[in-house]
């Protein structure tokens, strides 16, 4: 696991709304959370392979998730658990909200765990034998969680009719158009005024186009992290 050393404070500071020194103050905070990065990396150093899929960006939601106070907060695609550990251990700092999480897991066979030790990519967010879906979230701060193993297509809708509000949403999984437009839509009338979207895209440094038309059809516009395929809009 690599820590993250330099966050991007403008992006924070655009999607959150916040002051400068309102989210220099939560991205401070973030980089203090060594005993949460130690745990994460151990964890991930003794889980079978050299390589898992993560978030590159986790401090900013960190941050994003103590200057926006959601009541709820929603990603698909957890892995290992590493956006989901620095969600909850932000919502436990804030002492309020919980963290829905939608997950497919998938496992590696004995069989090809060879082939796919040699390969970056390649089964990269599957799960170690013996395993589930954020194997590597430290066991006291799952309160928090509603973890729900499903397909996503199936789940969001019931998310959707289930809460009542979402503050920040993080979509975290391969995806295709028009299907992820649909699927975003699904949580749409939930997404409350100020909340933030964000979608990864992975090894791609512009948004997809699901991402661009949900952020118009609410009067938005997509803003990318420095340096990532990590893009989010806010809420009017």
């Amino acid at each position: 696991m690599i820590e993250e050393v330099d966050p991007d404070a403008g992006w924070v500071a655009r999607l959150s709304g916040a002051s400068e020194s309102a989210v220099a103050r939560a991205l401070a905070e973030a980089h203090r959370e060594t005993r949460l990065f130690r745990h994460l990396a151990e964890r991930h150093r003794t889980g079978g392979r050299k390589f898992y899929v993560e978030i590159e960006a986790p401090l900013e939601l960190y941050a994003l998730t103590r200057l926006l106070q959601p009541r709820h907060v929603v990603e698909v695609g957890v892995s290992s658990g590493v956006s989901s550990a620095y969600f909850l251990q932000a919502l436990a700092r804030n002492d309020r909200g919980t963290l829905h999480s939608v997950d497919l897991p998938r496992t590696v066979q004995p069989k090809k765990r060879a082939s796919l030790a040699k390969t970056v990519s390649a089964g990269s967010w599957a799960l170690p034998p013996g395993e589930s879906s954020g194997w590597a979230v430290p066991f006291a701060l799952r309160k928090r969680w509603d973890l729900r193993l499903g397909d996503k297509a199936e789940v969001l809708p019931l998310l959707g009719e289930e809460l009542d509000e979402v503050g920040l949403f993080l979509y975290d999984v391969p995806h295709s158009d028009p299907a992820a437009f649909f699927e975003f839509r699904s949580l749409d009338p939930r997404m409350r005024s100020g909340a933030v979207a964000l979608v990864d895209h992975g090894g791609t440094t512009s948004q997809c186009p699901s991402l661009a038309r949900w952020a118009r059809s609410r009067g938005s516009t997509g803003s990318g992290r420095s340096g990532l395929g990590l893009f989010a809009f806010r809420f009017p």
